[in-house]
């Protein structure tokens, strides 16, 4: 029974070699956050079989059931994350997972032992869509304190302020002020505080329309003080009212500021409100004391 489970495993290592699509197609999966925004629920084909799975971010466990086409019982996995290839993008990341399977318990007590089946690679977007578009990014060891990012005026200037050292992974939504076309200039502003962290390492930024990236950008640590200022191009349609997501993390004890993005350059319109933004992130706990 548990070969046959292996069996299954082994096609989705298979897929991940050839290179799942960015977005999984809806006809064959789906996924929904709990409402407590604790646990995703993915429901997919893959191969021949259904796995229906449940993904926890806190501490990157998936566990579940993977029904076989041959109508048999289902089997019981559990993985934990091990890691991942560092690519900064949450469709195309790869994540390694370490699985454990095992069949039904028909009688109390259940008391074999959970087999090893092995460790599989999954692209990012295997657990997309999600209310959080870039939680495949999401570490075991990210936190997130509530105090710690806000509406903040820099020079009298408003902005969105985030402190890394209390919370080292966000991703926050609103909707869109205006409509985008395609070909819009994009015009993105970031201050920062000094970076520092105590091992070089990168920060990442970016914003997103729906599942649709807008802007990204990775800035070493260590830095100097400094001011983010580019622009970029919309490549598709972005209805006004349409989610817009910003997304950062970061090591170390750190501070940003975004205080534009714009439709149509400098000048511009605005395209967020620095005071509306909320919590897309789930499952990020607040860091320890």
């Amino acid at each position: 029974m548990i070969l046959a489970f292996a069996r299954a495993v082994t096609v989705v290592v298979v897929l991940a070699c050839w290179g799942l699509p960015t977005r999984p197609a809806h006809a064959q999966s789906g996924t929904r956050t709990t409402p407590d925004g604790a646990r995703t629920l993915i429901s997919k084909d893959v191969g021949a079989e259904r796995w229906a799975i449940t993904l926890n971010p806190t501490d990157g466990t998936v566990t579940g059931n993977v029904f076989l086409s041959d109508g048999g019982a289902p089997k019981f996995v559990w993985c934990r994350r091990t890691g991942d290839d560092g690519k900064l993008d949450p469709a195309k990341v790869k994540i390694g997972l370490r699985c454990y399977g095992q069949s039904r318990c028909d009688a109390a007590p259940c008391g074999e032992e959970w087999q090893l089946i092995g460790d599989v690679e999954l692209p990012g977007s295997f657990f997309l869509p999600a209310a959080d578009p870039f939680s495949p990014l999401q570490r075991t060891d990210a936190f997130c304190d509530p105090l710690a990012h806000r509406s903040e005026p820099i020079v009298g200037v408003p902005s969105f302020t985030i402190d890394s050292a209390g919370c080292n992974y966000l991703t926050v939504v609103q909707p869109a002020l205006v409509a985008v076309r395609p070909g819009d200039p994009i015009y993105v502003r970031i201050w920062h505080f000094t970076l520092t962290a105590p091992a070089p390492a990168v920060a990442y930024l970016a914003l997103q329309a729906g599942d649709d990236p807008l802007w990204s950008a990775q800035l070493p640590i260590p830095s100097a003080t400094g001011l983010v200022i580019e622009t970029t191009t919309a490549t598709r349609a972005v209805a006004a009212g349409a989610p817009i997501y910003f997304h950062l993390q970061n090591h170390g004890n750190n501070s940003y500021n975004l205080i534009d993005v714009k439709v149509g350059g400098e000048t511009g319109s605005p395209l967020v409100n620095p005071d509306a933004w909320s919590v897309a992130s789930t499952g990020v706990p607040a860091p320890a004391r």
